[in-house]
């Protein structure tokens, strides 16, 4: 099984509880037997971010499954060595386990975390990668930003800002159309942040990266994603006020 190490945390003196998130199997939790004191089997494999080639015996599937080897596929070791990029694998991570159930396996959202892990590794902007996976797994969950145009009069006018996102209603509002509606919750855009959102929406990943955001659409669109996703978890994603404290002058939401 191909997976990616979701969360690990220790039980007792020796073991590990590890929680993966699989193409095969989506999210699970395993526990690895004598992980702490092992220097074969397990040795420097069961960290977080880290891609595994995992076995395991599940014939107890009402609870944890045995981890029993895990052969290691990429460590991505810089998302734990680099603060900024140990901090934008976690909030990818989180989002993927606050949003999957258990043995509900979706290949793409697999595939997007993997790129976005990859490429945090790589060096690509951060932020950015951030954006884009955001972007690519709400549209995966079901919840893609409607962006074409107000959702209220479904004017699709491109003059006059700010629209107004609105993360009940999952797309925006013209000016015209949010007096008596605006809340904390609301997020104002700027019509180049729509656009490169529109953008990212339609891509494959593989070209993500021909995409060029400003300090303002970077900060415009990780407040949107931190908002609506908060909003639709009903539960605050601790990972992103890390962000926020470390995200400097392209990050400072309001």
């Amino acid at each position: 099984m191909t997976a990616i190490v979701l969360k690990v945390s220790d039980l007792g003196e020796s073991d590990k509880i590890v929680t993966f998130y699989s193409m095969q199997a989506g999210k699970m939790a395993g526990i690895a037997k004598g992980a702490k004191k092992s220097k074969k089997r397990f040795s420097n494999k069961l960290e977080i971010f880290s891609l595994l080639d995992v076995t395991y015996d599940d014939r107890d599937r009402a609870g944890l499954v045995r981890i029993d080897e895990a052969e290691l596929l990429a460590p991505f070791m810089s998302l734990r060595e680099n603060y900024e990029l140990y901090v934008n694998a976690v909030l990818a991570c989180e989002l993927v386990y606050y949003w999957s159930r258990d043995y509900d396996a979706d290949k793409n959202i697999f595939t997007v975390l993997r790129w976005a892990l990859q490429s945090f590794d790589k060096g690509s902007p951060a932020l950015l990668v951030q954006i884009f996976f955001q972007v690519k797994l709400y549209t995966l969950l079901g919840f893609r930003l409607h962006l074409s145009g107000c959702i209220k009069c479904e004017n699709n006018e491109q003059s006059g800002i700010p629209y107004l996102f609105h993360p009940g209603r999952h797309g925006l509002l013209c000016r015209n159309c949010s007096p008596g509606l605006i809340s904390r919750e609301m997020i104002p855009l700027s019509l180049n942040t729509i656009k490169l959102l529109q953008h990212a929406q339609d891509l494959p990943l593989e070209k993500l990266e021909r995409l060029r955001f400003s300090d303002t659409s970077i900060r415009e669109a990780l407040q949107l994603f931190k908002i609506y996703g908060q909003y639709l978890l009903q539960r605050e994603i601790t990972a992103w006020n890390f962000l926020e404290k470390n995200g400097g002058q392209a990050y400072q939401p309001r």
